[in-house]
């Protein structure tokens, strides 16, 4: 009897991993429907020059990675940050970030691609990018890491 219980017991421990497992599981095609609907919503901060729309898209622990700075961490850093980049005197006018992989689960996404800024003067500032997104209560999704090059 103790034997029947220990193997039904261990038998619901092992369903239950499997459903939790399963409701994290997304498919490549979902995953990369939401990275575009979040990176468009840089496009849409930097066309409206709007670094508070761009800033509440990162996470409160966020980090974000530039070349040859410190690495800025939490939103307040980050929003100056962004602040500074739409004040430039070379005039970012859009963002374009062309999403080249997506990998992860339901929680988090890892992201990799190749994009550019454009400026006011049809010139263009070419960077590779990775970005960590992650699912938040409310079902929304932030990034936990932005890096550029």
């Amino acid at each position: 009897m103790k034997n029947t219980f220990l193997i039904f017991a261990i038998a619901m421990l092992f369903s239950c991993n499997s459903n939790q497992t399963d409701t994290m599981k997304i498919s490549k095609e979902e995953m990369f429907k939401i990275i575009k609907d979040c990176d468009d919503q840089f496009r849409v901060g930097v066309q409206k020059r709007d670094s508070a729309l761009i800033t509440n898209m990162y996470s409160d622990s966020a980090q974000y990675i530039i070349p040859k700075k410190e690495i800025l961490v939490g939103k307040t850093q980050i929003g100056k940050e962004w602040a500074e980049f739409l004040r430039l005197k070379e005039k970012p006018i859009d963002l374009i970030l062309n999403t080249k992989d997506v990998r992860g689960n339901r929680e988090i996404i890892y992201e990799t691609g190749q994009g550019y800024t454009l400026l006011a003067d049809s010139s263009k500032w070419a960077f590779g990018f990775v970005n960590v997104w992650r699912l938040q209560k409310d079902g929304s999704y932030k990034l936990e890491i932005d890096m550029y090059n």
